[in-house]
């Protein structure tokens, strides 16, 4: 059953702290504590065991980049003994492999380090403990090892050395044709924004921000967020952005996460770029994961105006003249979207700029009213936005994407419907997937 994303229970606190102090890194940036463990926790995501400050270097005029150590995230970030523990098990896999050759068995999926190089058959000390006989597996095709045992370039499974096509780890994106993109930037060439691609331009680098407020310390978490992450983050993928993704941050986190977003120096090098905020939300903004209602005000809300604020022209230059499209799945509101209606009949040098221009935001619902999720699938919002854009972005402009978007919830979705705001899009932005 679907369910609102702010039909949560309620908690009156009085006592408990919302705001905690920012900590400060050895670099001497500052930064919410809930922040830094969220960045950290995305730099283990991407591989990367050594942790670097986010913050923007106001003398430097780049991204700071100071290295802090693991000790420094333990007492600074206010990790649980489960996210500790989370934070150690994720570190020795990435220093293992960085001094180890290993696979996981295919016979007990432990981990096993193949002791020489120059042979496939790799001995797993566990299975063959647990089966009282060696065990053996082939490091090529990752079965149980057929053949001689030692000095081994191949083993007698069939198809072994045959290699195996790769997954790209593609979703169903359809991609655009080198064709239909010609015949567009030929008939509205003037009318469209300019597109990065690949081919022309290999330094490209879109950048997306991805938030996802999952668990929640005083209402109730946001089960079934985890698909809409999914689903987002092979959308952006596959349509060339890289992503940051930061969970479970407050209000004050969200503020200093888009800040430290929009000074990164790749946006020099895109064309455009997404931000995407995924949280319970009320009619003032978003919520932040110490959301409560203390002495008759709602703590830890995050004003939506903040993001346009921090991408605007003077504030996020690398973006200038590139369109920023903003999604944000949240609630606005505890009012049914629906009502009973009767039917009827049928340049180098100085020059003025706009301060808040080529912005695209939409919104899950419309002003004070309720976004609905589902833990089996999501929310509708964001899985129908996947949905359109994975089948419509080769063909169509994001506007028309939108409207597609609202199309189907009219005709799906009853009780919710989306809208664009603040939409200051002066040409079309087609993504052409794939090019």
């Amino acid at each position: 059953m679907s369910v609102p994303e702010d039909d949560a229970e309620q908690y009156f606190v009085d006592t408990v702290p919302i705001y905690r102090n920012p900590v400060q890194l050895p670099c001497a940036h500052q930064l919410p504590p809930h922040y830094l463990r969220s960045w950290c926790q995305y730099q283990l995501e991407q591989k990367q065991s050594r942790f670097t400050c986010p913050r923007f270097d106001c003398v430097k005029k780049k991204t700071c980049g100071a290295a802090f150590c693991y000790q420094d995230v333990c007492q600074l970030g206010e990790l649980t003994a489960k996210q500790q523990e989370k934070f150690e098990e994720t570190l020795g896999a990435l220093a293992a492999a960085a001094l180890c050759d290993y696979k996981p068995c295919p016979g007990c999926h432990s981990n096993v380090e193949r002791a020489n190089p120059n042979n496939l058959c790799v001995h797993c000390t566990v299975c063959s403990a647990k089966r009282a006989k060696p065990f053996y597996f082939c490091w090529q095709c990752v079965r149980e090892w057929k053949g001689p045992l030692y000095n081994a370039s191949k083993c007698a499974n069939n198809g072994c050395q045959q290699t195996k096509p790769e997954s790209s780890g593609r979703g169903p994106l359809v991609l655009c044709t080198p064709e239909f993109k010609t015949v567009i930037l030929k008939k509205e060439w003037d009318d469209i924004y300019n597109h990065l691609s690949l081919k022309e331009c290999p330094s490209r680098k879109r950048m997306a921000l991805v938030i996802n407020n999952i668990h929640f310390e005083y209402v109730d978490d946001r089960t079934g967020a985890e698909k809409d992450e999914q689903s987002i983050n092979t959308l952006l993928k596959d349509l060339g952005y890289n992503i940051v993704l930061l969970r479970d941050l407050t209000a004050e986190g969200m503020d200093v996460a888009i800040s430290d977003f929009s000074k990164r120096e790749e946006h020099f090098q895109s064309d455009s770029c997404f931000v995407v905020i995924m949280s319970h939300g009320k009619p003032m903004g978003i919520c932040g994961v110490s959301h409560t209602y203390m002495y008759g005000q709602e703590k830890d809300v995050f004003p939506v105006d903040k993001i346009f604020n921090h991408l605007n022209t003077p504030n996020c230059p690398g973006l200038r003249d590139k369109p920023k499209i903003i999604l944000i799945q949240s609630c606005r509101g505890n009012e049914d979207g629906s009502v009973s209606v009767q039917d009827s009949a049928p340049g180098p040098s100085l020059r003025t700029e706009h301060r808040e221009k080529d912005f695209c935001c939409m919104r899950s619902c419309t002003p004070d009213t309720v976004s609905y999720r589902t833990e089996e699938r999501g929310s509708d919002f964001i899985q129908d936005v996947v949905e359109i854009f994975n089948h419509h972005a080769h063909e169509n402009d994001i506007e028309e994407l939108f409207r597609k978007v609202l199309k189907k919830f009219k005709e799906t979705h009853p009780n919710q419907m989306p809208c664009k705001e603040r939409t200051t899009l002066s040409k079309k932005f087609y993504l052409f997937p794939g090019l």
